[in-house]
């Protein structure tokens, strides 16, 4: 199955959920840049009063690498795929950026943070992304771009069921 074409054909939002649920790991990968271009656009907010977007990852899709890092979600700046990582290292910390191209190639993917602690002592802490990791990531992400698009379906489906109920 490719999910580049069947996540953007005219199924319900519960068929479409499946599907994603049902992908294996390497469909999952096989994810390409202009399909995800085309989520963003659809399903992300703009930043900043400009043209560039981003799709958070909401905490009850968020997923990471159980260990030291989460993904919180893709910006789309100036045309260019990001990908947001919240990094924790000793006793703090942080946020980072890196390409779309590179934090999904094939193979596993090893980040690091530089900082310096309070003596000024450098010091680099590693975060590494397997495969079944970056496949996580990418389900959570067709998740809330499913969750996001069809939103009003959603909340209409819960009404249903609270006035069922």
């Amino acid at each position: 199955m490719n999910i580049n074409i069947e996540l953007f054909k005219r199924y319900k939002p519960d068929k479409k959920v499946q599907i994603i649920n049902e992908l294996t790991e390497d469909e999952l990968l096989n994810i390409t840049p202009a399909t995800v271009t085309r989520i963003i656009k659809e399903a992300g907010s703009r930043l900043y009063r400009s043209r560039n977007k981003r799709l958070w990852i909401p905490d009850r899709f968020r997923t990471g690498n159980h260990w030291n890092s989460t993904f919180n979600g893709i910006e789309l700046i100036k045309g260019k795929l990001y990908v947001s990582l919240y990094v924790q290292y000793s006793n703090t910390d942080t946020d980072t950026d890196t390409t779309f191209s590179e934090f999904f190639s094939r193979g596993d993917y090893r980040g690091h943070i530089c900082y310096e602690d309070r003596y000024g002592n450098p010091h680099t802490d590693y975060f590494t992304y397997t495969q079944s990791d970056k496949a996580r990531a990418l389900r959570s992400l067709l998740l809330t771009y499913v969750q996001r698009k069809y939103k009003s379906y959603y909340e209409k489906k819960k009404a249903e069921q609270k006035n069922a109920g």
